[in-house]
Protein backbone atom coordinates (compact mmCIF):
# COMPACT_ATOMS: atom_id res chain seq x y z
CA UNK A 1 0.00 0.00 0.00
CA UNK A 2 1.42 3.18 -0.56
CA UNK A 3 1.80 6.22 0.88
CA UNK A 4 -0.42 9.34 -0.08
CA UNK A 5 -0.58 11.28 2.32
CA UNK A 6 3.17 12.39 3.52
CA UNK A 7 4.07 15.27 4.60
CA UNK A 8 6.86 15.81 4.09
CA UNK A 9 8.54 16.43 7.36
CA UNK A 10 12.46 16.57 5.69
CA UNK A 11 12.98 20.00 5.78
CA UNK A 12 16.25 21.61 7.70
CA UNK A 13 15.11 23.38 10.86
CA UNK A 14 15.90 25.13 14.46
CA UNK A 15 13.88 26.55 17.42
CA UNK A 16 10.26 27.35 17.67
CA UNK A 17 9.77 31.14 18.68
CA UNK A 18 6.23 31.29 18.69
CA UNK A 19 5.04 35.01 19.42
CA UNK A 20 1.92 35.86 21.17
CA UNK A 21 -0.48 37.53 18.48
CA UNK A 22 -0.34 41.31 19.05
CA UNK A 23 3.26 40.85 21.26
CA UNK A 24 6.54 42.35 19.59
CA UNK A 25 9.56 40.41 19.04
CA UNK A 26 12.43 39.51 16.44
CA UNK A 27 9.85 37.06 14.47
CA UNK A 28 11.17 37.54 10.94
CA UNK A 29 8.09 38.71 9.66
CA UNK A 30 7.33 42.23 8.40
CA UNK A 31 4.14 43.94 9.94
CA UNK A 32 1.50 41.71 12.66
CA UNK A 33 -1.93 41.01 12.45
CA UNK A 34 -2.60 44.36 13.73
CA UNK A 35 -5.43 45.00 16.74
CA UNK A 36 -8.63 43.22 16.47
CA UNK A 37 -11.87 43.77 14.10
CA UNK A 38 -14.12 46.59 15.69
CA UNK A 39 -16.82 45.00 17.97
CA UNK A 40 -15.24 42.14 18.26
CA UNK A 41 -13.32 42.04 21.71
CA UNK A 42 -10.62 40.18 23.10
CA UNK A 43 -10.50 37.65 20.00
CA UNK A 44 -6.79 37.06 20.75
CA UNK A 45 -7.61 36.41 24.22
CA UNK A 46 -10.42 34.40 23.60
CA UNK A 47 -10.35 30.29 23.55
CA UNK A 48 -9.74 29.17 20.10
CA UNK A 49 -11.49 25.54 20.56
CA UNK A 50 -15.07 27.37 21.99
CA UNK A 51 -18.22 24.88 21.11
CA UNK A 52 -19.92 26.23 17.92
CA UNK A 53 -17.11 27.47 16.45
CA UNK A 54 -14.92 26.76 13.00
CA UNK A 55 -11.55 26.61 12.95
CA UNK A 56 -9.47 27.71 10.10
CA UNK A 57 -5.12 27.54 10.07
CA UNK A 58 -3.41 30.33 7.58
CA UNK A 59 0.24 29.56 6.49
CA UNK A 60 2.62 31.13 5.19
CA UNK A 61 6.62 30.46 4.45
CA UNK A 62 9.38 32.87 4.03
CA UNK A 63 12.92 33.33 4.93
CA UNK A 64 14.07 34.73 7.63
CA UNK A 65 16.81 37.27 8.38
CA UNK A 66 19.30 34.60 8.85
CA UNK A 67 17.86 33.28 5.55
CA UNK A 68 16.55 30.07 7.07
CA UNK A 69 12.67 29.10 6.36
CA UNK A 70 10.18 30.13 9.06
CA UNK A 71 6.65 29.59 9.19
CA UNK A 72 3.94 32.39 9.85
CA UNK A 73 0.52 30.12 11.32
CA UNK A 74 -2.50 32.18 11.90
CA UNK A 75 -5.19 30.41 13.86
CA UNK A 76 -8.78 31.75 13.43
CA UNK A 77 -11.92 30.74 14.68
CA UNK A 78 -15.68 31.75 13.48
CA UNK A 79 -19.08 31.37 14.87
CA UNK A 80 -20.93 28.94 12.84
CA UNK A 81 -24.02 30.22 13.47
CA UNK A 82 -23.44 34.00 11.94
CA UNK A 83 -19.41 33.84 11.07
CA UNK A 84 -18.12 36.21 13.32
CA UNK A 85 -14.72 35.89 14.45
CA UNK A 86 -14.79 34.78 17.37
CA UNK A 87 -11.06 33.95 18.58
CA UNK A 88 -7.21 34.27 17.01
CA UNK A 89 -3.80 33.56 17.47
CA UNK A 90 0.02 34.82 15.60
CA UNK A 91 2.54 32.75 15.90
CA UNK A 92 5.69 32.36 13.85
CA UNK A 93 7.97 29.53 13.66
CA UNK A 94 11.71 29.44 12.93
CA UNK A 95 13.99 27.13 11.31
CA UNK A 96 13.98 24.05 13.72
CA UNK A 97 10.11 23.76 13.93
CA UNK A 98 7.76 22.61 10.94
CA UNK A 99 3.90 21.61 11.70
CA UNK A 100 2.87 18.34 11.04
CA UNK A 101 0.42 19.42 8.57
CA UNK A 102 -1.23 22.99 6.71
CA UNK A 103 2.62 24.72 5.93
CA UNK A 104 3.80 22.05 3.15
CA UNK A 105 2.97 22.74 -0.49
CA UNK A 106 0.75 25.31 -2.35
CA UNK A 107 -2.90 25.40 -1.32
CA UNK A 108 -5.04 23.16 1.05
CA UNK A 109 -3.83 20.13 1.97
CA UNK A 110 -3.81 16.99 3.87
CA UNK A 111 -6.28 17.55 7.44
CA UNK A 112 -4.97 19.64 10.07
CA UNK A 113 -6.93 18.47 12.68
CA UNK A 114 -4.51 15.77 13.70
CA UNK A 115 -1.62 18.65 14.39
CA UNK A 116 -3.52 20.40 16.93
CA UNK A 117 -4.42 19.60 20.73
CA UNK A 118 -8.53 19.38 21.68
CA UNK A 119 -8.77 23.32 22.74
CA UNK A 120 -6.17 24.37 19.86
CA UNK A 121 -3.62 25.49 22.40
CA UNK A 122 -0.45 23.07 21.23
CA UNK A 123 0.73 22.53 17.58
CA UNK A 124 2.54 19.38 17.31
CA UNK A 125 5.36 19.12 14.67
CA UNK A 126 8.98 17.92 13.75
CA UNK A 127 11.61 20.03 15.82
CA UNK A 128 15.48 19.37 14.87
CA UNK A 129 14.42 17.34 11.92
CA UNK A 130 13.41 14.26 13.36
CA UNK A 131 12.12 14.87 16.67
CA UNK A 132 8.34 14.53 18.14
CA UNK A 133 7.66 18.59 19.34
CA UNK A 134 4.62 20.82 20.51
CA UNK A 135 4.40 24.20 21.06
CA UNK A 136 1.89 26.45 22.90
CA UNK A 137 -0.20 28.24 20.60
CA UNK A 138 -0.10 31.37 23.10
CA UNK A 139 2.99 31.77 24.63
CA UNK A 140 5.73 30.06 21.29
CA UNK A 141 7.02 28.21 23.50
CA UNK A 142 8.11 24.71 23.06
CA UNK A 143 6.43 22.58 25.66
CA UNK A 144 8.67 20.34 27.98
CA UNK A 145 11.90 20.11 25.43
CA UNK A 146 14.47 17.69 25.93
CA UNK A 147 17.21 18.54 28.07
CA UNK A 148 20.04 19.42 25.66
CA UNK A 149 23.09 17.65 27.74
CA UNK A 150 21.03 14.25 27.77
CA UNK A 151 22.04 11.38 26.37
CA UNK A 152 19.12 9.75 24.30
CA UNK A 153 18.43 7.86 20.94
CA UNK A 154 17.12 9.88 17.37
CA UNK A 155 13.88 8.05 16.45
CA UNK A 156 13.75 9.56 13.03
CA UNK A 157 10.58 10.74 13.54
CA UNK A 158 8.69 11.78 10.32
CA UNK A 159 5.07 12.03 11.42
CA UNK A 160 3.34 13.41 14.65
CA UNK A 161 -0.62 13.63 15.63
CA UNK A 162 -2.45 14.28 18.49
CA UNK A 163 -4.66 11.92 20.27
CA UNK A 164 -8.17 13.65 19.72
CA UNK A 165 -9.18 12.75 23.35
CA UNK A 166 -6.20 12.39 25.46
CA UNK A 167 -4.23 14.99 24.03
CA UNK A 168 -0.77 12.63 23.70
CA UNK A 169 1.35 13.10 21.25
CA UNK A 170 1.59 10.01 19.13
CA UNK A 171 4.63 9.82 16.40
CA UNK A 172 6.23 7.00 14.74
CA UNK A 173 9.96 5.59 14.54
CA UNK A 174 10.48 4.49 10.71
CA UNK A 175 10.11 6.48 7.61
CA UNK A 176 7.79 3.93 6.12
CA UNK A 177 6.51 2.71 9.59
CA UNK A 178 3.61 0.08 8.04
CA UNK A 179 4.70 -2.95 6.97
CA UNK A 180 8.00 -2.89 9.07
CA UNK A 181 8.40 -4.16 12.76
CA UNK A 182 9.00 -1.20 14.63
CA UNK A 183 7.17 0.44 17.43
CA UNK A 184 5.40 3.73 17.82
CA UNK A 185 5.96 5.91 20.52
CA UNK A 186 3.68 8.02 22.50
CA UNK A 187 3.80 10.96 25.85
CA UNK A 188 2.12 13.14 27.66
CA UNK A 189 3.39 16.62 26.12
CA UNK A 190 3.83 18.62 29.09
CA UNK A 191 5.32 15.81 31.07
CA UNK A 192 8.05 15.75 28.42
CA UNK A 193 10.38 13.16 26.89
CA UNK A 194 10.64 11.31 30.18
CA UNK A 195 6.93 9.97 30.16
CA UNK A 196 7.63 8.72 26.37
CA UNK A 197 6.27 5.18 26.22
CA UNK A 198 6.03 2.98 23.36
CA UNK A 199 3.77 0.47 21.60
CA UNK A 200 5.34 -2.72 19.93
CA UNK A 201 4.56 -3.91 16.62
CA UNK A 202 2.82 -6.73 17.85
CA UNK A 203 0.22 -4.52 19.72
CA UNK A 204 -0.78 -1.73 16.77
CA UNK A 205 -2.97 -3.95 14.78
CA UNK A 206 -4.91 -4.60 17.93
CA UNK A 207 -5.05 -1.12 18.95
CA UNK A 208 -6.01 -0.50 14.91
CA UNK A 209 -9.12 -3.21 15.28
CA UNK A 210 -10.98 -1.05 18.08
CA UNK A 211 -11.49 1.64 15.52
CA UNK A 212 -12.08 5.19 17.02
CA UNK A 213 -9.82 7.72 18.25
CA UNK A 214 -6.86 5.20 18.79
CA UNK A 215 -7.46 4.31 15.18
CA UNK A 216 -7.68 7.46 13.89
CA UNK A 217 -4.40 8.91 15.72
CA UNK A 218 -2.54 5.81 14.81
CA UNK A 219 -2.90 6.38 11.20
CA UNK A 220 -2.41 10.09 11.70
CA UNK A 221 0.85 9.29 13.39
CA UNK A 222 2.47 7.13 10.50
CA UNK A 223 1.34 9.53 7.73
CA UNK A 224 -2.02 8.46 6.80
CA UNK A 225 -4.74 11.41 6.97
CA UNK A 226 -7.16 8.58 6.08
CA UNK A 227 -10.79 8.42 7.54
CA UNK A 228 -11.87 5.25 9.61
CA UNK A 229 -15.43 3.94 9.97
CA UNK A 230 -17.16 3.41 13.36
CA UNK A 231 -16.58 -0.26 13.57
CA UNK A 232 -12.34 -0.16 11.82
CA UNK A 233 -13.12 0.35 8.39
CA UNK A 234 -10.24 2.85 6.41
CA UNK A 235 -10.80 4.32 3.33
CA UNK A 236 -7.93 5.32 1.07
CA UNK A 237 -7.25 6.62 -2.39
CA UNK A 238 -4.46 5.36 -4.44
CA UNK A 239 -3.65 7.18 -7.91
CA UNK A 240 -3.25 3.93 -9.45
CA UNK A 241 -6.29 2.33 -8.10
CA UNK A 242 -8.56 4.61 -7.52
CA UNK A 243 -10.57 3.80 -3.54
CA UNK A 244 -9.62 1.50 -1.47
CA UNK A 245 -11.89 0.32 1.81
CA UNK A 246 -9.41 -1.75 4.42
CA UNK A 247 -9.91 -3.32 7.88
CA UNK A 248 -6.90 -3.67 10.46
CA UNK A 249 -5.56 -6.76 10.07
CA UNK A 250 -4.40 -8.25 13.06
CA UNK A 251 -1.55 -10.48 12.88
CA UNK A 252 0.51 -11.21 10.17
CA UNK A 253 3.15 -8.62 7.85
CA UNK A 254 1.13 -5.42 7.14
CA UNK A 255 -1.25 -3.49 9.62
CA UNK A 256 -3.86 -3.01 7.15
CA UNK A 257 -5.52 -5.45 4.81
CA UNK A 258 -6.82 -4.43 1.51
CA UNK A 259 -10.62 -4.64 2.31
CA UNK A 260 -11.97 -5.96 -1.74
CA UNK A 261 -11.55 -2.17 -3.46
CA UNK A 262 -11.05 -4.30 -6.71
CA UNK A 263 -15.30 -5.39 -6.59
CA UNK A 264 -16.16 -1.87 -5.86
CA UNK A 265 -18.55 -0.51 -8.12
CA UNK A 266 -17.99 -3.19 -11.11
CA UNK A 267 -21.16 -3.04 -13.17
CA UNK A 268 -22.84 0.54 -12.64
CA UNK A 269 -22.04 4.04 -13.09
CA UNK A 270 -20.70 4.26 -9.25
CA UNK A 271 -17.41 3.16 -9.51
CA UNK A 272 -15.84 5.53 -6.66
CA UNK A 273 -12.50 5.49 -9.03
CA UNK A 274 -12.04 9.70 -8.08
CA UNK A 275 -13.06 9.48 -4.67
CA UNK A 276 -10.56 11.05 -2.39
CA UNK A 277 -12.02 10.03 1.14
CA UNK A 278 -12.97 12.98 3.50
CA UNK A 279 -14.98 11.75 6.38
CA UNK A 280 -17.93 9.03 6.97
CA UNK A 281 -20.82 9.68 8.39
CA UNK A 282 -21.57 6.26 9.79
CA UNK A 283 -20.37 2.77 9.14
CA UNK A 284 -21.36 2.47 5.81
CA UNK A 285 -21.57 6.35 4.60
CA UNK A 286 -18.29 7.79 2.90
CA UNK A 287 -18.10 11.27 1.92
CA UNK A 288 -15.30 11.86 -1.17
CA UNK A 289 -13.98 15.68 -2.36
CA UNK A 290 -12.45 15.49 -5.64
CA UNK A 291 -13.89 18.30 -8.29
CA UNK A 292 -17.29 18.43 -5.66
CA UNK A 293 -18.62 16.53 -3.05
CA UNK A 294 -19.77 12.86 -3.29
CA UNK A 295 -21.68 10.84 -0.72
CA UNK A 296 -21.31 6.87 -1.53
CA UNK A 297 -23.37 4.48 0.40
CA UNK A 298 -21.64 0.67 0.40
CA UNK A 299 -23.73 -2.42 0.88
CA UNK A 300 -22.94 -3.80 4.72
CA UNK A 301 -20.84 -6.10 3.77
CA UNK A 302 -18.52 -2.96 1.88
CA UNK A 303 -18.62 -5.14 -1.33
CA UNK A 304 -20.29 -2.49 -3.43
CA UNK A 305 -21.89 0.88 -3.59
CA UNK A 306 -25.71 0.98 -3.24
CA UNK A 307 -26.06 4.82 -3.64
CA UNK A 308 -24.43 8.14 -5.13
CA UNK A 309 -25.58 11.45 -4.18
CA UNK A 310 -23.81 14.61 -5.14
CA UNK A 311 -23.63 17.12 -2.16
CA UNK A 312 -22.87 20.22 -3.87
CA UNK A 313 -24.63 21.71 -6.87
CA UNK A 314 -22.68 21.31 -10.31
CA UNK A 315 -20.06 23.95 -10.76
CA UNK A 316 -16.42 24.82 -11.72
CA UNK A 317 -15.94 25.40 -8.28
CA UNK A 318 -13.51 23.24 -6.58
CA UNK A 319 -14.35 22.30 -2.71
CA UNK A 320 -11.35 21.58 0.02
CA UNK A 321 -11.61 20.21 3.26
CA UNK A 322 -14.98 19.14 3.98
CA UNK A 323 -15.69 18.97 7.67
CA UNK A 324 -18.91 17.50 9.41
CA UNK A 325 -21.09 18.90 12.32
CA UNK A 326 -20.79 17.66 15.46
CA UNK A 327 -24.45 16.44 15.16
CA UNK A 328 -23.78 15.01 12.03
CA UNK A 329 -26.51 17.05 10.21
CA UNK A 330 -24.35 19.67 8.42
CA UNK A 331 -21.26 20.12 6.95
CA UNK A 332 -18.92 23.06 5.62
CA UNK A 333 -16.20 23.12 3.29
CA UNK A 334 -13.43 25.83 1.50
CA UNK A 335 -13.63 27.48 -1.83
CA UNK A 336 -12.78 30.21 -3.80
CA UNK A 337 -15.10 32.26 -4.95
CA UNK A 338 -15.41 34.22 -8.59
CA UNK A 339 -13.65 37.10 -6.89
CA UNK A 340 -10.48 33.97 -5.92
CA UNK A 341 -11.40 34.83 -2.40
CA UNK A 342 -11.32 31.90 0.05
CA UNK A 343 -14.77 31.60 1.60
CA UNK A 344 -16.52 29.13 4.19
CA UNK A 345 -19.26 27.28 2.61
CA UNK A 346 -22.14 25.23 5.03
CA UNK A 347 -24.48 23.08 3.67
CA UNK A 348 -26.49 20.64 4.91
CA UNK A 349 -27.46 16.66 4.14
CA UNK A 350 -30.60 16.52 4.12
CA UNK A 351 -30.75 19.09 0.94
CA UNK A 352 -28.36 17.44 -1.48
CA UNK A 353 -27.77 19.68 -3.84
CA UNK A 354 -28.82 23.07 -2.97
CA UNK A 355 -26.88 26.32 -2.97
CA UNK A 356 -24.41 26.19 -0.02
CA UNK A 357 -24.17 29.11 2.68
CA UNK A 358 -21.94 31.46 3.06
CA UNK A 359 -20.84 31.52 6.61
CA UNK A 360 -17.21 33.47 6.33
CA UNK A 361 -15.42 35.25 3.62
CA UNK A 362 -11.67 34.77 4.68
CA UNK A 363 -9.18 37.46 4.63
CA UNK A 364 -5.68 36.57 4.60
CA UNK A 365 -3.65 37.42 7.68
CA UNK A 366 -1.52 40.92 7.35
CA UNK A 367 1.40 39.41 8.12
CA UNK A 368 4.17 40.39 5.71
CA UNK A 369 3.31 37.67 3.22
CA UNK A 370 0.95 38.14 0.54
CA UNK A 371 0.67 34.03 0.20
CA UNK A 372 -0.90 31.71 2.71
CA UNK A 373 -2.26 27.55 2.78
CA UNK A 374 -5.46 27.91 4.33
CA UNK A 375 -6.75 24.97 6.30
CA UNK A 376 -10.03 24.25 8.11
CA UNK A 377 -8.96 22.27 10.69
CA UNK A 378 -12.32 21.35 12.76
CA UNK A 379 -15.71 22.24 13.95
CA UNK A 380 -15.74 22.71 17.90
Amino acid sequence: MGRRFRSGLALAAATLLLSACGESGDTGLDGALGDAPKGVADVKKAPLGQEGTISLMFCTDRPDSQGDTVFGVTLRSFSAKDGKLVAERYAVTPSDFEPASGCEGDGPTKPATSAFSKDLSMLAGISDSSRAAAVDTATGQEIAPPDPDAFGKDLGVEDVAFHPETDELWYNSDPDHIGSSEPMYFRDVKGGPATQKSVPYEQIGARLAKGGAMARTILAADGYQSPISPSGVVAIHNDSEGLGLWRPNIGGDQHLKQFESAALGKGNNDKPENCNPAFWRDDTTLVCHYDSLTQLTFSPDHQRVTKTVELLPESDRNTVDPTPSPDGKSFVFLSRNANDQWVLYRSEFATPGAQPVKVAALDLPIDGADDHRVSLVRWN
